[in-house]
């Protein structure tokens, strides 16, 4: 019983601390322009143009996780973990 409650808690501890990195992140914050915790496509696209080897709305909707229609922070550091753990 006491692991499992040790565990429980370390679970929360990093969700928790997850949630607080996101929300400070400097790149989250550049792309959300209207401040309301939530990136939209027409702000990504404004700060993501197109390159012609990687398509901005691809990407968006593979960061966009829950399908609804706006990057959340939690779908922001999942993104930038996934980047960082390719490196």
């Amino acid at each position: 019983m006491k692991h499992t409650i040790a565990t429980l808690c370390a679970c929360t501890c990093l969700m928790v601390a997850g949630t607080a990195t996101a929300a400070t992140d400097p790149d989250f914050n550049r792309l959300d322009t209207n401040k309301d915790g939530l990136i939209s496509w027409p702000e990504y696209a404004a700060k993501n143009p197109s390159s012609g080897r990687l398509d901005p709305r691809r990407i968006f909707d593979n960061v966009d996780t829950n399908r609804d229609g706006y990057i959340d922070k939690v779908e922001f550091a999942e993104m930038k973990r996934r980047r960082d753990n390719r490196k």
